[in-house]
């Protein structure tokens, strides 16, 4: 009996429990709630998904085609919540991926967006500043928020160049707030001259008349 325990405690030792991991579909189950926000804003929920076999279930589903877009980007938020440089890694790749999103624009915005939850890094910023030159709007807009949340000296540039090329008002306004975020005296500077040039009425209308 005493040989079988030491066999067994070798055993153990030698060859360890695997972690048990989701498949994607019961992950779909996990995330089908419509308080989903909420749920992978909780820190224990989020904790589960932080080991090596769990997260890589949740990047299969963030970037699975052909599973309904409106999961993906759930897996794609839990991703931002968790956080990790192996989490961040992931998103960038699908940020960088021409053909991520053409089933849904909305796909890489939700990428832009969860990029924001991220420590500040240079390597982050190189890649999610392309954003702010997509051709869909609501990317752009989404980059233009993670940048503000960010809070980067850097990305001031790459802020006021996309400023005088947008069309777009709800674009604009995301960069002038994240431009207050940054809130450095170069960026306060721009927000003052764009707000007293008389070149952007339904800006400031659209704000309520101040910047």
């Amino acid at each position: 009996m005493k040989k079988f325990f030491k066999f067994l405690i070798l055993g153990v030792i030698l060859f360890p429990l695997t972690s048990y991991a989701l498949t994607i579909d019961e992950l779909l189950k996990e995330l089908d709630t419509p308080k989903w926000r909420e749920k992978i804003s909780e820190p224990a929920f989020v904790e589960r998904f932080k080991n090596p076999d769990m997260l890589s279930v949740v990047i299969k589903l963030a970037d699975a085609r052909g599973y309904d877009w409106r999961y993906r980007i759930r897996a794609i938020s839990l991703l931002g919540n968790i956080g990790t440089s192996q989490a961040q890694e992931s998103l960038l790749n699908m940020f960088q991926d021409h053909f991520f999103h053409h089933e849904c624009p909305s796909l890489k915005s939700y990428v832009a967006d969860a990029l924001g939850n991220f420590k500040p890094n240079i390597r982050l910023l190189d890649i999610l500043k392309e954003g702010l030159k997509d051709p869909e709007i609501l990317i752009r807009e989404a980059t233009a928020k993670s940048l503000g949340r960010l809070k980067m000296v850097e990305s001031i540039k790459y802020l006021k160049e996309a400023f005088y090329s947008e069309k777009s008002l709800a674009v604009r306004i995301a960069i002038i707030n994240a431009l207050k975020s940054i809130g450095t005296p170069e960026a306060t500077k721009f927000i003052k001259e764009i707000a007293s040039d008389g070149n952007h009425k339904e800006l400031l209308d659209a704000v309520g008349g101040s910047l």
